[in-house]
This record gives C-alpha cells, sequence and structure tokens, in this order.
C-alpha cells in the first residue's frame, strides 16, 4: 500500500517575525536544510478527572498545549540563511559591511554578530511540508546552537528552539508557501579539514601562526540561552519565553594522543586556574581575488574547567578538554571590540541584515 515518504516532501523554511510579535505569524521566505523535523508535533495535555466515587476514568479534557521545544540538525554551509537563526539567537548583528569590492569581481560581505543581554522581543516563524499538510510553528524563540563533527567532517549545526504548539491549519503558510522560499544549493559546506584553532594565554599577544593548535580530534561547540516557558490566562500556548538564567557557552576538545601540549600545558593551566583566548577560523572557496567565504569565532576569554586523560588498556591516551567562554574584563590584544563572551564574523555574498 503506498504511503508518503520524506522524498515526496518540498521543504522547510522560515522567517523572523517582526519585533515583539509573539503569536503572529509570518509568510516563510527562507528555505533551510535540515536532516529532519526535530521530532515537531501537536502535543495537547489531557486533564483526567479522578474524583472519587467513580468506578472507571470518565472522558478527558483538553487542557494547555505542550510547547514544541526541538533540536533542529543540518549541515552548516557558508551561504545559507541560517546566519538569521545565529543572529536570533546571539541577539545583536552588525550592521553588514562591504569586506571587499572592486571592479568586476564579486562583492564580498562581512556580516558580524554579537551577544545581546537577552533575545525579548525576537522570534521566527518555522514551517514544514509533509504533503498531505503543513506544520507551522507560529512563533519560537532561537534559544542556541552548537556545532559538532559529523562523518567525512562535515561540520553538523544545531538550533535549539522553544514556542508554541504546532498547528496543521494555518492560513499563512501552506504548501506552495515552502515550496516557494529560496533554499540554499546543496553545496558549499563546512568541513572539519577546512578549520584553523588557535590558542594563547589571554594575556598573552595577538594570536597568529604560532598559535595553531594541530590536532585530529573534533570540537563541539555550544551555546545555550536557559528560557522558560510560562502559561497565561487567555491562551492555551505559552507566552513569550523569558531568560532566566545566564547563557552557557562551552565547547569540548576532543584531541588525538597525549603529548606535551595537549596535557601538560593544559593540565598546568588547569592547575593555576590559566585563562586563555582562542579563535576557530573556517575558510571555502574564494568570492574574488581577496575574500574566501569563512566563518570566524572569537573567544576572549577561555576558562578550561575539565582535562580528562583516562586510560584503558594499551590504548592510546586521547584527552579532552572542556572549556567555559566567558566576558573578559576587556578585549584582549589582538581582539579589539570583543568583549562578550564570543564574537561570529561570516564573510560571504549575501548583503542582506540578518534582522532585514
Amino acid at each position: 500500500m503506498p504511503g508518503t515518504s520524506g522524498l515526496e516532501l518540498k521543504g522547510f523554511a522560515f522567517a523572523k517575525v517582526g519585533l515583539n510579535s509573539w503569536g503572529v505569524a509570518a509568510s516563510v521566505t527562507k528555505g533551510t536544510r535540515f536532516l529532519d523535523d526535530g521530532a515537531v508535533k501537536y502535543s495537547p495535555i489531557f486533564v483526567e478527572d479522578r474524583s472519587f466515587g467513580e468506578t472507571e476514568l470518565g472522558p478527558a479534557e483538553y487542557g494547555d498545549l505542550n510547547p514544541t521545544n526541538a533540536t533542529l540538525t543540518g549541515q552548516a554551509r557558508y551561504e545559507d540563511h541560517n546566519h538569521i537563526l545565529r543572529a536570533l539567537a546571539m541577539g545583536s548583528p552588525a550592521t553588514v559591511a562591504i569586506s571587499t569590492s572592486a571592479a568586476g569581481q564579486v562583492t564580498s560581505w562581512r556580516h558580524v554578530i554579537d551577544m545581546a543581554p537577552s533575545i525579548d522581543g525576537l522570534a521566527a516563524t518555522f514551517a514544514f511540508d509533509k504533503k498531505l499538510f503543513t506544520e507551522e510553528i507560529t512563533t519560537a524563540k532561537v534559544c542556541g546552537f552548537g556545532e559538532t563533527v559529523g562523518e567525512g567532517g562535515i561540520i553538523n549545526e544545531t538550533f535549539q528552539i522553544l514556542g508554541v504548539a504546532p498547528t496543521d491549519i494555518s492560513s499563512i503558510n501552506i504548501n506552495s508557501t515552502i515550496y516557494g522560499a529560496s533554499y540554499p544549493a546543496l553545496t558549499g559546506k563546512l568541513f572539519r579539514n577546512q578549520g584553523v584553532v588557535r590558542m594563547n594565554l589571554q594575556s598573552g599577544g595577538a594570536l597568529g601562526a604560532s598559535d595553531t593548535l594541530v590536532f585530529t580530534g573534533a570540537i563541539e561547540f555550544t551555546f545555550n540561552r536557559p528560557h522558560d516557558s510560562v502559561f497565561a490566562y487567555g491562551s492555551r500556548d505559552i507566552i513569550e519565553p523569558g531568560a532566566n538564567e545566564f547563557p552557557v557557552i562551552s565547547a569540548r576538545i576532543m584531541l588525538e594522543r597525549a603529548n606535551t601540549v595537549t596535557v601538560n600545558s593544559l593540565r598546568v593551566g588547569l592547575r593555576a586556574g590559566t585563562a586563555w583566548k582562542a579563535d576557530v577560523t573556517y575558510s571555502g572557496a574564494f568570492i574574488n581575488s581577496t575574500d574566501r567565504y569563512s566563518r570566524l569565532y572569537q573567544f576572549p576569554y577561555v576558562e578550561i574547567q575539565d582535562h580528562d586523560t583516562r586510560a584503558a588498556g594499551a590504548g592510546q591516551i586521547k584527552p579532552i578538554a572542556v572549556a567555559m567562554l566567558k566576558k573578559p574584563a576587556a578585549a584582549p590584544t589582538g581582539m579589539t571590540g570583543v568583549t562578550h563572551a564570543f564574537r561570529l564574523t561570516e564573510v560571504k555574498v549575501n548583503s542582506v541584515h540578518a534582522f532585514a
């Protein structure tokens, strides 16, 4: 008997909603290429009546709707729309500036995103094509994102969203709306072999080539803003979530083979409470004769809080360092203006501001 498969679905798209427009859907225009739908589902809370004197449970009634709390995973690309989602999570994208422009060449544009104290008022509409219907999350906060290394060295990225319950009866986003969104090319992905990691003392000089860390493991970067999910009178859905804790920003560095650099230096630093600074740069194809597609993370204050060098049998000892990324007292040398826990800079062809 025939059925519907993922091969028949047209896509997944989103759009930033107007400022302070919680609960008001926007027409989705930005296609994205997540690997699945994050197991998003409509989930009402049934309220049972357990009054004494009854021999069996009677009919339940609908109460509130469980909020959408999903993790969306996809492959990182230099030129896609997901910088909007990163900006929604971080909260403070700068004005887009020309990076390089020359006659007869493609212009490259620099997108810089800093942390804001909160992301109040910022949300997005998400819509999935399911062929037989569309699944729309009218509004959701992007509460964080992260990166891991996948098969073949691909950089996978995840986004954590918290929003109202999905609906399948939207009048704003239907199958044709999602199909008509602008989708990124399948190519142009970020890979581990395109990345360079540098780290030195927080009080030291600007990061340079001699500060490059050579290792064959992986880096898992996680940024999360804890938010509440509360209900109010007059609605079955949650009201706009608000931040209720400091952001948690961490990096888990899986190193290969214990040596002087991966063990002694980090272990001494852990014991002494040493502060570091670091950056991670991914470089893709050339846009013009000067600039390449790139993604740069700058971490002005890196605090190593755990260093695991467990041994088992005759196996290689492969250290794992866990770093918490903190706000510095001042921008360190070589990171002018980087006064938050991290800054993200992307160079691409797209010239549109993330919140346009």
